[in-house]
């Protein structure tokens, strides 16, 4: 059910235009050969449960789009952000211009969070990785 709500998602963003979610969700347009624009967006689904959905447009047709790899963070009581998932592996899609997925994080509800990304493109055989850092979310 959760697959399909992320998808369901997922696909409502795209739908509603790139850029029109873009401002909304933390996506900024970049200055790059092979990204058009890239983010992710951390949602409270309650009782610990975050969303992160990442989406990422390339330039072109992209051989290889998406995230490379992630980690989570914490804000800690001396306002210091700690590692608290290790580094976790992306998801990536072949022979795309826009690719976006969704995973859950379950974190302690009163703790805040985000999201260090790096993207990836593929584009006529170079590749480009950005790294990105999310807003943070504290978790209800």
């Amino acid at each position: 059910m959760k697959k399909r709500l992320s998808l369901t998602m997922a696909m409502m963003m795209l739908l509603t235009g790139i850029f029109a979610g873009a401002l909304a969700e933390g996506v900024m347009p970049r200055n790059s050969n092979y990204f058009s624009s890239y983010g992710a967006s951390l949602t409270d689904e309650g009782g610990g449960t975050v969303m992160i959905m990442f989406t990422t447009t390339g330039t072109g047709l992209c051989s290889q789009l998406g995230v490379a790899s992630y980690s989570v963070q914490r804000l800690d009581d001396d306002g210091n952000w700690e590692d608290v998932s290790g580094l976790l592996t992306g998801e990536t899609g072949s022979n795309m211009i826009t690719y976006s997925f969704s995973r859950y994080f379950y974190g302690v509800p009163g703790e805040t969070y985000r999201v260090n990304v790096t993207f990836l493109s593929t584009l006529n055989g170079s590749t480009e990785t950005k790294t990105y850092t999310s807003g943070q979310i504290t978790v209800q």
